[in-house]
């Protein structure tokens, strides 16, 4: 899509410098005043594009998660009062110190900078629409607006949001319960072959119908809050009736797509069958009493339950657009494109549009920048020259 005049309001939502896109224009390269009523309808579609991509949402979502969920759970694998984690050696402790002071101080950043957008909110976005008037004509923004409205579009910024949410919709308690189980998991020695069936001389005791019994609850439990059915059959769902359909890719390779997803289904739901019925008795020959409660117990733990709704919850967000929503979409941008090649600009115009959406970028990054405070900012600078010195990818 070759229009450049909607990217900077989501740079205004995030104070991230995104390269714009222009609207095609007839004006002669010479100041202009933006038409009030041309603001307005642009002032709408910036409104309604913050409201449909989540931003303020997902910032909010991400400031929170690293003040109340990484920040402390970090802090407690520095101290070593994780559960069931050794405490690190002195050199990676100093080391994950640092990172530690760096997150700290980015999350100082964000609050601070989440008060500047509050304050600036109507003043960025009024300077933003008012750009967009002066180059946009009142169709070419109704254009976008209908873009913005399509089921495809709002399905994917939904999608995205729901995808976020595999890093922000923990608690501090959900990463205990996290980091203690694999703590725990890694300290076992299990070879679940030893006790597939065709293995004779493997010494394994046959296990008690009761613990049998154990071991057919943990499976089940298992199988029904990972809903991996569920996710099974819509990833299927999609693959099959959507993306086979629409990805361009030659007709030989789509009827061999076909084929391998048939194929997969089938082979999903024979073997399920089978681990349905082996895994109580692998299970409960492989693990001890103890081993089965403690595996047991994560499946039906809050956080378990909680990390499988997300993933559900984010497939289903990320299968939801159908055939129709993508045909419809690509028709629209292919109209879209049609519409700015028949309305192309002059070097010159374009140069003049990129350097004003510059100069109104570096005016609000440096706003916004110098809302952040001198001490938080150079702690920031500082922690990360660290980082870096200390040889971290950050």
């Amino acid at each position: 899509m070759r229009l450049r005049s909607m990217g900077p309001a989501l740079f205004m939502a995030f104070a991230v410098a995104f390269v714009p896109v222009s609207l095609a224009q007839d004006t002669p390269p010479a100041a202009v005043q933006a038409d009030p009523e041309v603001k307005q309808a642009a002032r709408s579609l910036i409104e309604d594009l913050l409201q449909a991509s989540h931003v303020a949402e997902i910032f909010s979502e991400l400031r929170r998660t690293l003040r109340e969920v990484y920040i402390p759970a970090f802090r407690d694998l520095v101290q070593g009062a994780t559960p069931g984690v050794p405490a690190p050696d002195a050199k990676t402790a100093a080391a994950m110190a640092k990172l530690l002071t760096f997150m700290d101080y980015l999350r100082k950043a964000g609050d601070e900078l989440d008060v500047a957008l509050s304050e600036n909110r109507d003043a960025m976005i009024s300077d933003v629409a008012e750009q967009i008037a002066k180059t946009a004509k009142p169709v070419e923004i109704k254009d976008v607006q209908g873009l913005l409205k399509l089921p495809a579009v709002r399905k994917s910024l939904d999608a995205f949001h729901a995808i976020s949410k595999l890093v922000t919709g923990f608690t501090y308690e959900d990463s205990r319960t996290f980091s203690g189980f694999s703590a725990w998991a890694g300290r076992q020695d299990l070879d679940v072959q030893q006790a597939l069936p065709g293995r004779p001389g493997s010494g394994l005791d046959v296990p008690s119908k009761h613990k049998i019994a154990k071991a057919q609850a943990f499976v089940n439990d298992l199988f029904a809050i990972s809903h991996s059915d569920e996710i099974v059959a819509d990833l299927n769902r999609f693959v099959r009736d959507v993306y086979t359909e629409t990805a361009p890719m030659a007709e030989a390779d789509r009827e061999e797509l076909r084929e391998q997803t048939e194929q997969f289904e089938f082979l999903y739901n024979m073997q399920k069958a089978v681990v349905l019925a082996a895994a109580p008795s692998v299970v409960a020959a492989t693990l001890s009493d103890e081993q089965l409660a403690v595996l047991h117990g994560f499946v039906r733990s809050p956080a378990f339950a909680k990390l499988s709704d997300l993933i559900l919850n984010a497939v289903k967000s990320a299968t939801a657009l159908t055939k129709d929503d993508i045909v419809e979409a690509q028709k629209s941008l292919e109209e879209l494109e049609r519409k700015a090649k028949l309305r192309e600009r002059s070097a010159a115009e374009q140069d003049k549009t990129k350097a004003e959406w510059d100069a109104l970028i570096e005016k609000w990054e440096n706003i916004l920048k110098n809302r952040i405070s001198p001490e938080t900012r150079s702690g920031l600078e500082r922690s990360l020259e660290d980082l870096q010195d200390e040889g971290s990818p950050i």
